[in-house]
């Protein structure tokens, strides 16, 4: 296959619907003994990209104005093949904005369907009621009480620069507060890119957000069960992506990412409502 002609089946792929099939067992707060909404039924599988066939990785094709799109083909748990979506941004050329409505959750699809943005991901956990289960900052307006100690925080201040907070060497502090904010955990990799050391558990679905040591913005999705937390966390510090730190997002039947407005597209929709997602848009 030519590289023209890879890149063009490759853009098919993203664009098209994805599959369901499969089960995921993850609960939507890691604090919480039981679901705290009910329990995915269904499993996006990207096919037939999860083989070992080297062009299922796209490499990195441009969408737009300071969006990257590209699928990567990895090896899960299980040393089986398995693909993540993945989005780089940058932060000079897009708006990075966080949306938050407990009141009217909705599914990762009918938030990307009612706005205008350019692409759209998951946030952090929450509770049975859709209230945050940490600190949320949207448009200057904070919800929700900070973690200390653990975890991290993705920010965006008033001039656009994004940061990535970890909240073990840097507490949060109220008299530094930016324009938006999602917080979560575990942190999966501390700065100059070491993998944290995480305890095993069980594959699920996985979202996460980085820096890349570019100061650009990652958002990764794998829409399969594919990876437990400790084996994500190697896998993005030995991957080609370069990042420099990366935070856990809520993964499970949450997790999804939304792209459109180009040849490119990305659809990957989360199981139930979501109070909490974080919006790409175009700059005024």
């Amino acid at each position: 296959m030519t590289s023209s002609a890879r890149r063009r089946a490759l853009a098919l792929l993203l664009a098209a619907p994805l599959a369901a099939c499969g089960r995921s067992t993850a609960t939507s707060s890691p604090a919480a003994s039981t679901p705290a909404r009910p329990p995915a039924t269904l499993l996006p599988v990207v096919s037939p990209a999860a083989t070992t066939d080297p062009a299922a990785d796209s490499g990195w094709l441009v969408h737009s104005a300071g969006i990257e799109v590209r699928q990567i083909a990895a090896r899960a748990d299980d040393d089986r093949p398995t693909v993540l979506q993945a989005l780089r941004l940058d932060p000079a050329a897009v708006r990075l904005r966080v949306r938050y409505q407990p009141e009217r959750p909705q599914t990762l699809a009918e938030w990307f369907a009612a706005g205008d943005a350019l692409a759209m991901i998951n946030g952090g956990f929450f509770g049975p009621d859709y209230t945050t289960s940490a600190l949320v900052i949207s448009d200057g307006v904070a919800a929700g009480e900070t973690y200390a100690g653990f975890g991290g925080m993705l920010r965006i201040e008033a001039d656009s620069t994004v940061g990535m907070q970890l909240l073990r060497d840097a507490p949060f502090d109220a008299a530094s507060v930016p324009v938006q904010a999602i917080q979560s955990f575990p942190v999966l990799v501390f700065a100059g890119g070491i993998a944290a050391e995480l305890d095993p558990g069980p594959r699920a679905r996985r979202s996460a957000v980085a820096l890349d040591r570019q100061g650009r913005v990652l958002l990764l999705v794998c829409g399969r069960s594919s990876f437990s937390l400790p084996v994500f966390a190697r896998w993005l510090t030995t991957s080609d992506l370069a990042i420099e730190r990366a935070l856990n997002l809520d993964g499970g039947s949450s997790t999804g990412m939304y792209l459109a407005g180009g040849p490119l597209r990305v659809a990957v929709d989360s199981f139930g409502p979501l109070p909490i997602v974080l919006a790409i848009e175009a700059r005024a």
